[in-house]
């Protein structure tokens, strides 16, 4: 087996969303979330065997879901994660999701600091 470690996955990386503590939502929309992205991972709902793991990190003031592919060199692969990921969470189209490289987080020791963020324009097949 393969051990989730970012040297297990040194060409990979992970779609990272940050979730803002808000008072009103409480857990419940984490929880929803975190459902929804271990129901993909394990149905295979990403349809892509790249994707190699998820993780939820619980912060002080947010909290972290990512999505962790095998190797980010093939761009359209590493995109399709990334819509397909804001398509499960169902997020809005403006919403921002950040990809961050393992060879990154081995020289910085963070898995989401300095992480690139992005917005997905919508494509034809979504409008």
């Amino acid at each position: 087996g393969n051990a989730p470690m970012w040297e297990a996955y040194p060409r990979g990386g992970c779609w990272i969303l940050k979730v803002r503590k808000r008072k009103d939502s409480g857990a419940s929309v984490l929880g929803k979330m975190w459902q929804d992205i271990v129901l993909a991972a394990v149905g295979e709902g990403f349809e892509e065997p790249d994707v190699v793991g998820i993780s939820l990190c619980i912060r002080r003031n947010e909290d972290l879901l990512s999505v962790w592919n095998v190797d980010n060199r093939n761009d359209e692969i590493r995109f399709k994660i990334g819509e397909k990921m804001k398509r499960i969470l169902e997020l809005e189209p403006s919403t921002i999701i950040e990809y961050k490289h393992h060879a990154e987080s081995m020289q910085d020791m963070s898995t989401f600091r300095n992480a690139k963020a992005y917005v997905f324009a919508a494509s034809e097949n979504q409008a």
